[in-house]
């Protein structure tokens, strides 16, 4: 195991998150320090992406609706890193990619 794999909270850049979902998150919850946040991108073609990161337990959702109608959801646990690659966000699970979020030209996710 490396040292990602051994970290206590997910690995990422704040702000590769912000460039990609062009605005910051919104804290989930009572407390500020809990690590769940929750950031939302809308592209011009109907698709909304809900992404919530919960830091310390190592777990994110995905949600993807077009026109409110449900495309995708997800939840994946054992997040080790999230970063970003070109226009795409890529999740790792247990050191190893597994997901990729792409925002440009249609909003989707692959399963890698």
């Amino acid at each position: 195991m490396n040292k990602k794999e051994l970290a206590t909270f997910i690995q990422y850049d704040e702000y590769e998150l912000l460039e990609l979902f062009q605005d910051e998150p919104v804290s989930v919850g009572d407390d500020v320090c809990a690590g769940i946040l929750m950031y939302v991108y809308e592209d011009n073609n109907n698709f909304k992406l809900v992404f919530t990161l919960d830091v310390y337990r190592k777990v994110c959702t995905i949600s993807i609706t077009y026109k409110d109608y449900s495309v995708f959801d997800g939840e994946f646990l054992n997040i080790t890193e999230i970063h970003k690659r070109e226009r795409d966000l890529i999740i790792r699970i247990k050191g190893m990619e597994k997901v990729k979020i792409k925002f440009f030209k249609q909003l989707g996710v692959e399963l890698l």
